[in-house]
Formats: C-alpha cells, sequence, structure tokens
C-alpha cells in the first residue's frame, strides 16, 4: 500500500485541526511497521516530530505553506502530477479538500461544516473557497472519516453520501494532558503568561463561533452579582472577526478583569488548565472541541454549551449551557464555582470520559479505514477499535 498524507496545514502556531493532525500522524507512526513508498507532505518551515516518522518517508515542500494561496495552488495543480510521477495507491486529505484534478483512491477528514453552514463564523475567503470545493470534495471521496457523529449526522443531512461511507472516528488527547501537581511547574508557567491567581479560563482562537462577547458578558455578570475574586484568562491567538470584541474589552468594566495571553506554547497547556478554578467553552458550533477534552484529562472542572459535538465529547458532563443565553452561562460557571459536590462529580465524570479517547486508537482506526479502501470494503457507522 503506497500512501500520501497531506500534511501541510502544519506549519507553524496550530490551532485544533493542525494539532488533531499532527497527534494522529504521530501515533500512525509510532511503532508502525514502515510501509514502502508511502509518504508524507510536510511544508518546509515544519519543526515538529513527524520529520521522524517510522511508517512514512516525509517529503518536504520548497515553500510555506503559511501563505495559503501558494499551498492551494499547490495542491489542486502539481499534486496531481506528483501522484501520476509516484505511482501512489491511496491519497488521504486529513484537512478537508481534496485536489480539483486528483484521480485516485482517496480518503477525506471532515472537521466540520461550519464554512457551509456558518460562514458568518469563517474568514470570508475561506467561507468563498470551502463553498467552492468542500461539496466536491465529500462527493469524490471513496471515503470520509467525520470526527464526531455530530460531523457525520451534518454531512447526511446536506449531501447524498452513503451512511456507510462516513466512518467516526474521535479525536485522542496527548498522554501529556494530565493533572499537574508540582509547585514549581505551576509557577513556572503562572509567572511565564502573569496568570492571576484565581481564574476561569478559556482556550481557543479569537474568532466569532467561540462566543466570547458573550462569555464575557456572563463573567462580567458574575462580578457584579456574585462578588467571584475570580478573572477571567483568554488563552490563544488573534483568529478573525475579532473587532467587536475588542471593542468590548476596551471598556472600563473588563479592564483589568479580562486577560488576553496570546498563543501559549503547548508543553505549557497542562498546567494552565490545572491553575484554572474552571474552564469554560461557550462555543455557538463544534465539530469536535479539543480543548474540553484536554481540560477534562486535566482534572479541571468543565462547563461547555451545548451546541454541535460537545454534548457527545463530554458524554453527558453536567451542567452544560445554552450558548445564546448569557444569563444560562453566568449561573452554570457560578454553580460551578460555588457547589464543591457538583465539581467533584464534574471532575470525576471528565477525567473518566477524557479517558476514552486516545489517538492509538484513532490511528488504529484511520489504517483500517486506508485497508478498506484499497480492498473495497465499508465500515458501518461507527469504527470500533479493532471491529468492523
Amino acid at each position: 500500500m503506497k500512501t500520501l498524507i497531506n500534511g501541510l496545514l502544519l506549519n507553524d502556531q496550530f490551532s485544533g485541526v493542525q494539532y488533531s493532525i499532527e497527534n494522529l500522524l504521530r501515533a500512525m507512526g509510532n511503532g508502525g511497521t514502515p510501509s514502502s513508498g508511502s509518504e508524507l507532505l510536510l511544508s518546509a518551515d515544519y519543526r515538529g516530530s513527524l520529520r521522524d516518522n517510522a511508517r512514512f518517508a516525509t517529503k518536504k515542500v520548497d515553500f510555506s505553506t503559511t501563505n495559503r494561496v501558494k499551498r492551494i495552488y499547490y495542491e489542486h495543480f502539481r499534486l496531481p502530477a506528483y501522484f501520476r510521477r509516484h505511482g501512489f495507491d491511496l491519497y488521504h486529505a486529513p484537512g478537508y479538500i481534496l485536489p480539483y484534478y486528483a484521480r485516485l483512491p482517496s480518503v477525506l477528514t471532515v472537521h466540520d461544516l461550519i464554512a457551509l453552514d456558518y460562514p458568518e463564523y469563517c474568514q470570508y475567503e475561506t467561507a468563498a473557497y470551502f463553498n467552492l470545493c468542500l461539496p466536491r470534495s465529500i462527493r469524490r471521496a471513496d471515503r470520509i472519516i467525520a470526527v464526531s457523529d455530530r460531523v457525520k449526522a451534518d454531512i447526511l443531512r446536506r449531501f447524498n453520501v452513503e451512511a456507510d461511507a462516513i466512518a467516526v472516528i474521535h479525536h485522542g488527547v496527548e498522554k501529556e494532558f494530565k493533572r499537574i501537581v508540582s509547585p514549581d511547574a505551576l509557577q513556572r508557567v503562572s509567572r511565564t503568561y502573569g496568570l492571576p491567581e484565581k481564574f476561569l479560563l478559556f482556550v481557543g482562537n479569537l474568532e466569532p463561533k467561540k462566543n466570547l462577547s458573550r462569555l464575557i458578558e456572563a463573567f462580567l455578570h458574575l462580578k457584579r452579582h456574585a462578588g467571584i475574586v475570580h478573572k477571567l484568562v483568554i488563552a490563544g491567538k488573534k483568529g478573525w472577526k475579532y473587532e467587536a470584541l475588542f471593542r468590548q474589552l476596551g471598556q472600563q468594566e473588563a479592564a483589568g478583569e479580562v486577560m488576553l495571553t496570546g498563543y501559549v506554547a503547548r508543553e505549557d497547556m497542562p498546567a494552565i488548565y490545572s491553575l484554572a478554578d474552571l474552564f469554560v467553552f461557550p462555543s455557538l458550533y463544534e465539530g469536535f472541541g479539543l480543548p474540553v477534552l484536554e481540560a477534562m484529562a486535566c482534572g479541571t472542572p468543565v462547563l461547555t454549551s451545548t451546541a454541535g459535538a460537545l454534548p457527545e465529547i463530554t458524554g453527558g458532563l453536567y451542567p452544560q449551557a445554552d450558548p445564546l443565553d448569557a444569563g444560562d452561562l453566568a449561573r452554570k460557571m457560578h454553580l460551578l464555582l460555588t457547589d464543591a459536590g457538583l465539581r467533584e462529580k464534574n471532575v470525576r465524570h471528565g477525567t473518566a470520559r477524557a479517558g476514552a479517547f486516545s489517538w492509538e486508537k484513532a490511528a488504529r482506526q484511520t489504517l483500517r479505514v486506508y485497508e478498506e479502501v484499497l480492498h473495497g470494503k465499508r465500515a458501518g457507522r461507527r469504527m470500533e477499535d479493532g471491529v468492523i
């Protein structure tokens, strides 16, 4: 089986999709039997551990894929010739889009349909590109990997594809995400990012679907009416359409109460989760929600919204909040800050739930999908570990 996997989305500062691709590919390579002639395609500026992948040879393109136009041109117009020249049997696009001119068996990973269902949450150019290319990619793929049952349902709602052509393969959580108890490690991270003594935490890009304006509204309501001593820490890089958020943060009431850390190094995230009194993730939609899994693995009390795949990933975690109701969000935050018994149950449930997700399982399931495509087979509704 001669496979080409597209890792060109991996460049500099990762977000959830990039972390999921890197961790899946790392798990596929760990202890794997080398696959003759198979390759992993990487950006010129990739510096991660996939360069030493045991299963796949790695090939770097001669340009930085932070330049989106160059990457898209390469994928659609140069990759097909590369397929033909090297005789690959299978191509995996783990980032939504198949090359327009590709003509070989293919696996496509779909993380969400946000650009189609909620284009207002996206960059304008991203929504336009995905509306042009994603439907065609979904229709042409031999197999589709959906990262949650919710994403699978979204695909079936929009497209005339067979249900058994879609395998649901959940993301995993890295083993490094666990409760940090070392005072030295916690103090180092706290000093590095200037964290307050007591805080609520959000992790993710600053973008519309994360619902940060409503989170800040709910948090400031608690400050006014419940007298909480906590600050709100928002850990993540600027995404897009964040201008209204910064106007809100510039108001006097938010000054000194809401802190932006900017991009946080991956190795520091377990300590930040461990330092937080509550992790809040009020998204308007998520195809998966990787930070939620990370927070649960670190033993942090977690409050999510009821949107998208979040109820599926958290597995009935209580409480959850209406993402459109700042009052409900404030009430649930206050409940988890003040009810010790509920906090304990929340943490116990979250830690156990996170233990059910692993990148090793996701890697085995993905490799099985590859085999099925090459042998003309299709799995059922969900890929169970080792079972079709």
